[in-house]
Formats: C-alpha cells, sequence, structure tokens
C-alpha cells in the first residue's frame, strides 16, 4: 500500500481545519488511486475537475493539428493513398464535436468521461483509416506508422489529455483492444506477426500506464502537501484569532483591576478630606477637556496623544492621594492655615509621589503608567513664574500633565463650597484664572481653558455635590 503522510483533516466545505494531530498513514493512496477519506477525494476531484477541464479541452486541439499534420506527411508521401482523406473527413471531424459538445453543460459535468469517449472513438475511426491506407499500399496499421500511431494514442490517453488514470486506464484498454483486433484484420493468418506486434503494443500500453499513473500520483501527493499546508496556515490563524481574544480578555482583566485600585485609593483620600467624591470626578473630566483641547497644538502633539489623555484621565483621581498622610486636626481643620500647617499641608505632594513610587519600587519593575500619577501628584502645586511647591519648578520645566492639573484643581477649588468658604461663581473663578496667565498657570493652557469654559460649566453642573 502506498502511503501519502499528512497530519491534516480536510473538511467538504473546502477549507482546511486541524482538528487533531494524526499519525503518519491518515491518508492511504491506494494502487487505485484513492484517498481513504471519502470527504478528502471529493475534494480532490472538485480540485482536478477546475484544473484540468480547460486543458483536457485544449488537448483536443492539439489533437486536431497533430491529425492535420499525419494527413500532410502522408499526403506529400504517398499521393496515390486516397484513404489519407479520411483523417480530414472523419477524425478531425469528430474532434471537433468533441470540442464543440465539451462546452455544455453536461460535457462540464461528466466531461472525463466525455473526453475519453471521443479519443477512443478517433482511436478507432483512425485505426480504419490506417486499415485503408494499407489496402491502397501506403503505410498504414501494418507498419512503424500503426504503431507510431498507437503509442502516440496510449500517451495521449495517459499523459496529454489530462483525465484522470482510471478514466485514462479504460480508455487505453479500449484502444489496445481496438488495435489488436485491427492487427488482426492486417496480419490475417499471420500470427507470428500479430504475436510480434501484440509484444511491443502491449509493452507500449504498460509504459504508457505506468507514466500516467505516476502523473496523478505526484499530483495527488502534492495536493495531499498543498491542503496539509493550507489547512496548518488556517489553523494558526484560528489559534492566533484565539490568542488575541485571551491577551485581550486579560488585558482588560489587568486595566479593570487598575481602576478599581485607582478607585479604592481615591476613594482612601476622600475619607479623609474635607473635599468630596464628586471632586475627583470633575476634576479629571477638567483634565481631559483641556488636553483634547490642546492635543493638535504644536507644544503639547507629541504628548498629548489619545493614549495618553485616556492614562490623564484615568490617574487624575490621585493628585491628592498624599493627603491621607496628613494630620485630621491640619486636613480637617474648618479656618485658615498658619504658616506651619500649610508647610505640613503642602507635603501631601511628596508624601502622595512617594507612596507611589515606593509601591513600584516593591513590584521590582518600572510601570510607565504610575509615571503619569507620580508627576501629577508631586507637581499640580507648582506654579509657572517658579513660585509654587514643592520643588518651585519654572515654566515648561513642570511636566505637561501637572499643568493641566492646576487650572483643573483651582478652577474646582474656585467653584465647589468648602467648611471655610462659599462656592465662587463660575465667571468670576474665570477671571481668577485667566488673571494667573503667565505668573500661575501655563499661558497656552489658559488660552485652552478660555476656549472651552462652556465645558467646565458644563462638568461642574453634571457632577455637582
Amino acid at each position: 500500500m502506498l502511503v501519502l503522510d499528512s497530519p491534516i483533516s480536510w473538511r467538504a466545505e473546502g477549507r482546511g481545519t486541524v482538528d487533531h494531530a494524526e499519525r503518519s498513514g491518515a491518508l492511504p493512496l491506494r494502487p487505485k488511486l484513492a484517498f481513504a477519506g471519502a470527504e478528502y477525494e471529493l475534494n480532490f476531484i472538485r480540485y482536478y475537475h477546475a484544473f484540468y477541464y480547460r486543458y483536457a479541452q485544449a488537448s483536443l486541439i492539439v489533437g486536431m493539428v497533430l491529425i492535420f499534420g499525419d494527413f500532410l506527411v502522408d499526403h506529400l508521401a504517398f499521393q496515390n493513398a486516397s484513404a489519407n482523406t479520411y483523417r480530414l473527413q472523419l477524425c478531425l471531424p469528430i474532434l471537433g464535436i468533441g470540442i464543440a459538445y465539451s462546452f455544455t453543460s453536461t460535457a462540464k459535468r461528466h466531461w472525463q468521461f466525455v473526453m475519453c469517449a471521443f479519443i477512443a472513438v478517433v482511436a478507432c475511426s483512425l485505426f480504419w483509416v490506417l486499415l485503408e491506407i494499407d489496402s491502397q499500399g501506403g503505410m498504414g496499421l501494418s507498419s512503424w506508422v500503426g504503431i507510431l500511431n498507437f503509442v502516440f494514442l496510449e500517451f495521449y490517453c495517459f499523459v496529454i489529455l489530462g483525465v484522470q488514470f482510471r478514466y485514462a486506464l479504460a480508455a487505453g484498454l479500449i484502444i489496445l483492444l481496438m488495435f489488436e483486433c485491427a492487427l488482426l484484420l492486417a496480419s490475417g493468418k499471420d500470427l507470428s506477426t500479430l504475436f510480434y506486434w501484440s509484444y511491443h503494443v502491449v509493452t507500449a500500453f504498460i509504459l504508457a500506464a505506468g507514466i500516467g499513473w505516476w502523473r496523478e500520483f505526484l499530483l495527488r501527493k502534492d495536493f495531499s502537501a498543498q491542503t496539509a499546508l493550507t489547512a496548518a496556515k488556517d489553523f494558526l490563524k484560528n489559534q492566533n484569532g484565539l490568542l488575541e481574544i485571551e491577551v485581550e480578555k486579560r488585558t482588560r482583566k489587568i486595566l479593570d483591576t487598575q481602576d478599581v485600585t485607582i478607585e479604592i485609593l481615591a476613594s482612601l483620600a476622600e475619607t479623609r478630606d474635607n473635599e468630596t467624591g464628586n471632586h475627583i470626578r470633575r476634576t479629571q473630566h477638567y483634565v481631559r477637556a483641556l488636553a483634547r483641547q490642546l492635543q493638535f497644538h504644536p507644544s503639547f502633539a507629541d504628548y498629548l496623544v489619545d493614549h495618553q489623555i485616556d492614562t490623564l484621565f484615568k490617574y487624575a483621581p490621585l493628585h491628592d492621594i498624599g493627603k491621607v498622610g496628613i494630620p485630621d486636626s491640619i486636613l480637617l481643620k474648618p479656618g485658615k492655615l498658619d504658616p506651619d500647617e500649610f508647610k505640613i499641608m503642602q507635603t501631601h505632594t511628596t508624601l502622595g509621589h512617594n507612596a507611589i513610587e515606593n509601591a513600584e519600587k516593591r513590584l521590582g519593575t518600572k510601570i510607565e503608567f504610575l509615571a503619569c500619577a507620580k508627576e501629577i501628584a508631586l507637581f499640580h502645586h507648582e506654579k509657572w513664574d517658579g513660585s509654587g511647591y514643592p520643588n518651585g519648578l519654572e515654566g515648561h520645566a513642570i511636566p505637561i500633565s501637572a499643568r493641566l492639573m492646576a487650572v483643573a484643581d483651582v478652577y474646582d477649588a474656585l467653584t465647589s463650597s468648602r467648611v471655610y468658604k462659599d462656592a465662587m461663581p463660575h465667571d468670576q473663578a474665570i477671571a481668577i484664572v485667566v488673571e494667573g496667565r503667565g505668573r500661575h498657570f501655563d499661558p497656552d493652557i489658559v488660552d485652552a481653558f478660555i476656549q472651552i469654559t462652556d465645558q467646565f460649566k458644563d462638568i461642574a453642573v453634571r457632577y455637582a455635590d
């Protein structure tokens, strides 16, 4: 038994899927040339039909050309052999009818049987023509010409015509039997001559059949390899899709965990402050509104990409996380803080930054998204003119994230009521922010703020205390 090794199973609809790894021998190819799997065999037949149908039609035209060439050669060599014209009158029309019929729907469905039938009929007519040429003194069936025509017809069936081996074998056997009958008529009672020629024609038949078998064997082997490759590609594509889904799910889970962690930390800060949770909501929306307004500004475009804006929105709530380390007597004091108390209050920036950084150190690696949280916590009270705290940074030395947070935080502080003050009207808060342009705040950010004050007002109303 001949075996084509393939680890791939194939489905009838024509798409390869790897159901499981199969051992060698899953697709045995027997001497009769048929895959063990019925569905696999059906797909090969579809592939074969699609590829060889036009090829077979073209081979009929080749047959017509060759027969016409034989006519011309015989006509020049034996002008008195009128039977030679039968090639034109009989053989060529049969092939012509075959070509025309091959375009019909019936022929397309059964084209291999149809092609073989026409070749067998042409062979029969050609042998008769050669017998007639013999009777007129020419070189016909009983000469080397007859053997040459037989060999050509056998190789035409098994190789040139392009039909599957099982159809070619049937047509080849019919042609062999017809040739033997014609030889019997040509040799009469000369059995030795009959046996001599029969040996050679049978040898030629076996050679042609062997080549035809090997041609289809290689074709099936190539089909099996291509099928396995296609199925493997589809399998890997499906696996990649599943992996992408799994990665997306796990990434989403990690992001959700981050969001929950931030929410817990921000809520912890709220429990120790006079400010409410809505202060956190408002400031993060203010920051995002400013960032989007500045996204295409030349000075901010490289930093304020969509991903970074999302990060700013997510980690803005941690700007006052350091207040958990401020004593209640200072943090919850209803009146104005004295200088010493204010100095202690200022340490909430470094406390928040250090808490995040220490957590990062415990993990043993730098975490990109925490860089934004540390910047906001440490520098959101820095001022453009360098008079802020804790480091007295000036101008562009202040990170963009902290500059955005400064405007958002001050506006919200002005428009929100506290135990020690009343809320300021929207227009008055705008005026104070504008007054701080170039001193407290980045001028470009204040300009952006002026353009979207209506958005700030809407956010303040939507998340009012």
